[in-house]
């Protein structure tokens, strides 16, 4: 559309060429967002396992322990049992580390959209914008 308008007003223009003529055509330029990733470097932290977990396992530990034996037998399987139900409960410590993430942001950016004609027709001056 854009070039059929402008083709015709140049073809006036050539046909009668004191009534139109081009002043001036400028780029018409936007800003548009665009998303722009990357990767990213962070630390992963440390983890000790999980304590709750680890009083659970203690306690069902003793109790199993508890049922184990007599006298002081039974006092070092409550104890060996409240010890391995605590490991077993907490779980394993995670070692820190780094691992990468996909970070995203929205970023301005100025792209040409179309042109802006100014022209003179017939002793009066016209601007248009084409996309």
């Amino acid at each position: 559309m854009k070039h059929v308008l402008l083709s015709m007003i140049l073809v006036a223009g050539a046909a009668q060429a004191q009534d139109v003529y081009v002043v001036s055509v400028q780029p018409r330029l936007v800003t548009v967002f665009q998303q722009q990733c990357q990767q990213v470097q962070v630390q992963r932290p440390a983890t000790s396992g999980n304590t709750a977990g680890g009083v659970l396992g203690a306690l069902a530990g003793a109790a199993l322990g508890n049922q184990v034996g007599g006298g002081s037998g039974r006092d070092i399987a409550t104890a060996a049992g409240a010890v391995i139900g605590y490991q077993v409960g907490r779980g394993e410590s995670q070692p820190g580390g780094i691992e990468y993430q996909t970070v995203c942001n929205q970023v301005p950016v100025t792209v040409q959209r179309g042109e802006t004609v100014t022209f003179v027709y017939k002793g009066r001056r016209f601007t248009q914008t084409f996309e």
